[in-house]
């Protein structure tokens, strides 16, 4: 099968027929050992309306070339028209469409480097890649690094946009994300976790850290310590609060008695103002 640009000179210098009919796509031919993706598609099957068959009706100019291009799969089922140069089966390709099921756009330098564009209804991933060995790589069987990928998942579900970083071998070092729905921003790898509400921002770091900031109150917790701040103070270590235990300091002061020639002593004479500070802790502590 020669490429497009070869037949359209075929047909501009002998006059050839072209012929474009109406079909229905009835099998997309996904490549399950494609270079870069077992879901790229670069031919379809069709019927057309008089019930026949036409196999390998080519999605783009060559066929052959499966490491770029452009290419829009057509859903199955759905009715496209197909052009035929010539009478010829093999020259057939798909003109126009009427329902698109993915679009992808695969980019070539002279450097072996990649950008890729994939799109569904909902959902759009960019990825830029290097061919494994640069411009010395087998043609025959490439392999590829990824260097950097966006994501983009429009589900109502779970509306969310996320990056990742690979080192030089193609290794994942970072993945961010950000769901638009919970409004939840997750660094690398969940390790940090903003949260972002409608007056609440909430950050909760891997092992045990979370701070929450409102318009009501602040809190910070690493562990089995708390501290918060509203109208009051709270510091809380493993469920003791220093509200508690001050007051229960303050009891015990008020109790003190010591030994005298003539017998055990009467409680501190500064009794009240022991109990006004431990009205003020009320006023500041809870």
């Amino acid at each position: 099968m020669g490429n497009i640009t070869d037949l359209i000179k075929d047909v501009a210098g002998k006059n050839q027929i072209i012929e474009t009919f109406a079909a229905k796509v009835i099998e997309i031919n996904t490549e399950t050992a494609s270079l870069h993706d077992p879901r790229d598609a670069y031919t379809v099957n069709v019927m057309r309306a008089d019930g026949a068959i036409i196999k390998n009706v080519r999605l783009k100019a060559s066929i052959l070339d499966l490491e770029q291009g452009i290419i829009s799969i057509p859903k199955k089922d759905s009715w496209v028209l197909a052009t035929i140069i010539d009478g010829v089966e093999t020259r057939a390709f798909i003109s126009q469409f009427s329902e698109v099921e993915r679009t992808f756009f695969r980019f070539k330098n002279e450097e072996n480097q990649y950008l890729e564009i994939d799109t569904t209804a909902d959902k759009l991933q960019i990825v830029f890649k290097q061919k494994k060995g640069g411009n010395t790589a087998s043609p025959a069987k490439p392999d590829y690094n990824n260097i950097a990928q966006i994501d983009f998942s429009g589900a109502a579900s779970d509306p969310t946009i996320s990056t990742t970083f690979y080192d030089e071998n193609g290794k994942e070092i970072s993945k961010n994300s950000f769901n638009l729905k919970e409004q939840k921003i997750s660094i690398n790898e969940g390790k940090t976790i903003f949260n972002l509400k409608d007056k609440e921002a909430k950050i909760t770091i891997q092992d045990g850290f979370e701070a929450v900031i409102s318009d009501k109150k602040t809190s910070f917790i690493k562990g089995n310590l708390t501290f918060e701040m509203d109208e009051k103070f709270k510091i809380d270590v493993g469920g003791k609060s220093l509200k508690l235990k001050l007051e229960e300091l303050i009891d015990e002061i008020g109790k003190i008695t010591v030994p005298t020639p003539v017998g055990p002593s009467g409680p501190p004479i500064n009794l009240p103002q022991l109990t006004v500070i431990k009205t003020k802790l009320e006023e500041l502590l809870k």
